[in-house]
């Protein structure tokens, strides 16, 4: 298993001012190819929340 993309959401508040479901419904990976082996071969995209923006860390 490779670690390539870590998505981080910071709330506000201790109790969050987002649900945790709602949050992860933002992030969508969807394959560009029908065979994809790479990190590369998927697109990657995060909704927005107002005043909710995920921190993204390069896992390589």
């Amino acid at each position: 298993m490779e670690v390539c993309k870590v998505f981080w959401w910071k709330h506000n508040s201790k109790s969050g001012q987002y649900s945790s479901a709602k949050v992860h419904r933002t992030l969508h990976v969807q394959p560009k190819m029908d065979a994809p082996k790479s990190i590369e071969d998927y697109e990657i995209t995060v909704d927005r929340l107002e005043g909710l923006e995920p921190e993204i860390f390069e896992g390589r």
